[in-house]
């Protein structure tokens, strides 16, 4: 089980990074001085909508995102390392973190209100390990389907994090409930094949293959598919970037515009002839109308402008972003060092496995550097038409990812795209992952339901989404700034 947050500041001041190491010639960040602490009494006040509207004062001050003129970028660290480990070592190590990670999200199901299980699955066919999709459904599904058996509900496909190559499709499950509750959509979280066995651009195509998957079985799953958003946490917000430039400009697909088509995939003459549907006790069965019908659900959605079409163009119309990891032309180095609170950085014990294992050296065609890989580094006319119109990203104060999120939210917004950007004050990278069943999962739901309602206005095509009626900033009168997991555990996630 990882260790606690303390124990690992004294690992990775044993672990210490080589602050040479990287030479992208950037000097140490000025000393920012601390904020005072805010504490709070009464969360009921701040659990209704209408009292989100962003603040005068902010409490977590903003720096420029722009970059620094005349610095280089530099490699990921990993890239030009002497100490190259082998792949055998990295399964391994993997596959103990892996069991360890398993273990500790076990105990992270038991804070309430407990999250419920997948419904059922479905397999996507490939030539190793099988893509698996857990699909949550809302809860008037059944009723909204007994009074229209045609309805198309939206859905949210999900991309769990773990550096690539740790974590499993069912980590996300409280934010599943909190969509499933506030949006009415149905959640598909997918287990995408993970590094080291499967390194890039393997989980990025296992993405684009669910997307089109659900889009392909649509009707037969009550989904909308010109209805669509993708979230991510952490790797999983990489991926919800990176595959909708690979779904653009790799699989030459539209997926931002109604007049799209979708191309034939390579698993369609598979999937549309065998698909395989698993229950929630895990039994494969063989998928038909009167098992799909009984499992899966819908909710108000613009569906029902659809409702008697089989088939719908695909569509997806918004990201949400949890913490995303960016750009990996940024060496490690440099981002423990811009970070606002170095000592709650994850440990270069698990940085190296994520790198070497994604990105394995040598890169001789420069995968960093690409767009697929490093979506904060594509260029301006692939964000403008390959990513939707309406972005969430959620960013922690006290994560190295934080400066990348910032520039490339940046840039998102001078580029026309609706960009909702929260910072959340004081707390390190996956702080909502906490394997402590005791932390205070009622704070983080709050900052859960913020973004479903978000993720609902846009499904339902409601006016007032964006910078306007943003809740970007959190502040002092937000409660989870002093609401934060108790002896909270640092995943890596």
């Amino acid at each position: 089980m990882p260790a606690s947050s303390s124990t690992m500041n004294n690992s990775s001041s044993e672990e210490s990074y080589d602050m040479t190491e990287a030479k992208d010639f950037a000097p140490p960040p000025a000393q920012s001085p601390k904020s005072a602490k805010v504490f709070f009494n009464n969360i009921a006040d701040f659990e209704n909508a209408s009292t989100i509207d962003p603040p005068e004062n902010m409490l977590a001050e903003t720096f420029s995102t722009e970059t620094r003129a005349g610095r280089p970028r530099s490699m990921s660290h990993h890239l030009s390392s002497k100490k190259i480990p082998s792949r055998r070592l990295l399964k391994i190590k993997a596959k103990f973190w892996r069991s360890l990670m398993t273990l500790a999200m076990h105990f992270h199901d038991f804070a309430p209100p407990r999250p419920p299980p997948p419904a059922f699955k479905h397999k996507i066919p490939t030539d190793t390990t099988p893509i698996e999709l857990f699909f949550y459904l809302p809860p008037r599904y059944e009723d909204t389907l007994r009074r229209d058996p045609s309805f198309r509900f939206p859905a949210v496909i999900n991309f769990h994090g773990g550096g690539f190559c740790l974590g499993d499709a069912r980590d996300d499950r409280y934010w599943a409930r909190v969509v499933l509750e506030h949006t009415n959509a149905i959640f598909v979280s997918v287990n995408y094949r993970r590094a080291p066995e499967h390194p890039f651009p393997v989980p990025v195509d296992d993405c684009v293959e669910s997307i089109l998957y659900v889009e392909e079985h649509a009707a037969e799953l009550h989904i909308d598919a010109s209805n669509l958003a993708l979230s991510g946490f952490s790797a999983g917000g990489n991926l919800a970037f990176s595959a909708s430039f690979r779904l653009a400009y790799h699989r030459g697909m539209d997926a931002m515009d109604w007049r799209s088509s979708r191309p034939t995939t390579s698993h369609s003459v598979v999937t549309t002839s065998h698909s395989v549907v698993t229950d929630a006790e895990g039994t494969d069965r063989e998928g038909n109308d009167h098992d799909i019908h009984s499992l899966v659900t819908p909710i108000h959605s613009t569906s029902n402008l659809l409702r008697d079409r089989t088939d719908t163009p695909l569509r997806i119309r918004s990201i949400v972003a949890w913490y995303p990891l960016l750009d990996w032309t940024m060496s490690r180095s440099r981002k423990i060092r811009e970070s606002r609170n170095p000592k709650k950085c994850l440990p270069k014990t698990f940085t190296d496995l994520f790198d070497f294992s994604y990105l394995p050296p040598p890169d001789v065609s420069g995968d960093h550097c690409s767009p697929y890989a490093s979506p904060g580094l594509a260029q301006d006319h692939m964000i403008c038409d390959g990513l939707p119109a309406d972005i969430q990203m959620w960013l922690c104060e006290w994560d190295m990812l934080l400066r990348e999120g910032q520039i490339f939210a940046d840039r998102l917004d001078r580029l026309g795209k609706r960009i909702d950007t929260k910072l959340i004050p004081r707390v390190p990278h996956a702080w909502d992952k906490s394997p402590n069943p005791f932390r205070d999962q009622r704070a983080i739901d709050i900052l859960y339901t913020k973004s479903a309602m978000n993720l609902n206005k846009v499904f339902q095509d409601k006016e007032g989404y964006g910078p306007a009626n943003s809740m970007s900033s959190l502040h002092a009168t937000d409660s989870i700034i002093e609401r934060q997991p108790r002896r909270s555990i640092v995943l890596p996630i």
